[in-house]
């Protein structure tokens, strides 16, 4: 059974019990903090960029760069190779993304291109170019693995025009593409919003093998069982920038201040295809902002947790462009979506880390992962997860001799163990001493942590401290880590001066 067909039992009984019945515990709790950051190996703006998910491995297409990650029994991606795509004609940062089937596909100035990934592993071979289309130019790329079929778009925010109802020069097309042999792509269809009351388009996405376009006049679901001869299937009035989908049955259309939730029905004789969930406005972060603020235009459903997680950016007023994400906003379907409170009974805001746009939310496992203008892959850890930090100054501040490092964790479970890692090796299990931490906002108990160790021959150059934990019921978790830069033996530590006797 799918998660949100718990959800709408959790709605019903939300309407049917009352409020008092409901505990603080029923409030979404939903934290995401950072976990850890992956450095880029090339400057963003190079190339398109996306995160996918391929059985054990995800890529991550940044700076022309197709970074291949193996996600580990802790839910932490470790980097297995990094290759540098030459081949790549894409050079533009908002380019359109999407991968299918061990086959990536990138749309820009330079054209229609398909990358092979099938044997990118560890030990296996690069990425290589399988064919470019030249003159095919799009910045929404979705793709139906069911019935292989690739859907193309220049959306409507982007055009050098205003779309109006009844324009006979601003409107847009989706091209439809036969992607079953990724050396022989093809067009094999074509929606268009000219003299339409779609007006034109913003965003593509695939629910139940039905094509759904938002833009200008509304959301429209279309059947493209014949690509050649689409018929429409559905239609919602509602306007929309950008959309989320779980592939099935679940939708979210969304705009700069507002994403309105649908559950997304096979229409028949008696049921429609779009039925309205939930309607979401930003958090009350605008106070805390002298620049407007919006919903970043990407989204991802959590469907294995029942949340949607968004993301909020600062616009520059000038541009009307993003400047900065500065926050996730998670709305969790798995509790009352009472109103009356700020944040909102079922809304959980986490600010993020690092000055930046950030791109590209995917869930994998506990964590969340982000692509950073600037840091690259970040992870946050997800909802229900340890929490903690490594204390950490710098190695100048350690005493030659041995030191101690400390820290704090915590996390729905109680936590029986901690242990610290430098790079790939063990330091030892560290104490967990003391009251708990009453200095760290957390709705469950602040464990301190700390352990004795001797760093003073660590080689010179960068390292990176990991902090790992055990719950009581086995469960194991980096919740925290920290890049450290040693200046090598003689270096990492200082000597402490005794004081001259009386």
């Amino acid at each position: 059974m799918r998660v949100f067909s718990r959800i709408v039992l959790v709605a019903v009984a939300a309407v049917l019990l009352a409020p008092a019945a409901f505990a603080s515990h029923l409030e979404a709790d939903c934290p995401l903090q950072l976990v850890a950051s992956n450095p880029p190996a090339s400057a963003f703006y190079q190339s398109p960029h996306g995160v996918f998910r391929f059985g054990s491995q995800v890529f991550a297409l940044r700076g022309q760069t197709v970074t291949t990650y193996t996600v580990t029994d802790l839910g932490d991606l470790q980097i297995a190779r990094e290759d540098f795509v030459g081949a790549l004609g894409a050079r533009e940062s908002n380019g359109g993304v999407a991968f299918n089937a061990g086959f990536m596909y990138v749309s820009s100035e330079a054209g229609l291109e398909v990358l092979d990934l099938r044997g990118t592993r560890p030990g296996g071979t690069a990425p290589s170019l399988v064919m470019r289309i030249p003159g095919l130019h799009y910045r929404r790329l979705t793709v139906n693995p069911g019935s292989n079929l690739l859907a193309g778009l220049f959306p409507a925010t982007d055009l050098p025009c205003a779309p109006l109802l009844g324009s006979t020069t601003c409107f847009n097309n989706i091209d439809l593409y036969d992607v079953s042999n990724p050396q022989n792509v093809h067009r094999v269809g074509q929606l268009t919003s000219f003299n339409t009351e779609a007006i034109a388009y913003n965003d593509v996405a695939f629910n139940y093998g039905f094509l759904v376009a938002t833009g200008v006049g509304g959301t429209f679901a279309y059947n493209v069982n014949n690509p050649a001869a689409p018929s429409r299937a559905g239609q919602d009035v509602t306007p929309g920038l950008f959309l989320a989908s779980n592939g099935t049955n679940f939708l979210a259309v969304g705009n700069d201040q507002s994403i309105l939730t649908f559950q997304i029905q096979v229409p028949g004789p008696a049921s429609a295809f779009f039925n309205p969930f939930e309607l979401h406005t930003l958090a009350t972060l605008r106070l805390e902002r002298v620049n407007p603020i919006a919903f970043h235009h990407q989204a991802w459903i959590d469907d294995a947790a029942g949340r949607l997680i968004t993301m909020v950016d600062e616009v520059d007023p000038h541009t009307l462009l993003p400047a900065r994400t500065f926050a996730f906003d998670t709305f969790d379907y798995a509790v009352p979506m009472y109103e009356g409170k700020d944040p909102r009974l079922y809304e959980q805001v986490s600010y993020t880390q690092t000055d930046e746009v950030k791109h590209n939310p995917v869930a994998v496992g506990p964590y969340i992962y982000v692509i950073g203008e600037r840091s690259g892959l970040q992870s946050y850890g997800v909802c229900g997860q340890m929490d903690g930090r490594i204390e950490w100054d710098a190695p100048q501040s350690l005493p030659c001799g041995g030191a101690e490092i400390h820290g704090w964790v915590t996390g729905a479970t109680k936590i029986a163990n901690v242990e610290l890692f430098l790079d790939g090796g063990s330091l030892g299990a560290a104490t967990l001493t003391g009251p708990p931490r009453t200095d760290i906002p957390s709705t469950t108990p602040v464990t301190p942590w700390r352990i004795n160790v001797n760093l003073d021959a660590t080689p010179k150059g960068e390292h990176v401290l990991r902090a790992v934990g055990t719950d009581i019921t086995g469960n194991r978790r980096q919740f925290s880590s920290v890049r450290v830069v040693f200046g090598g033996p003689g270096q990492n530590c200082f000597v402490r001066r005794r004081s001259s006797g009386k």
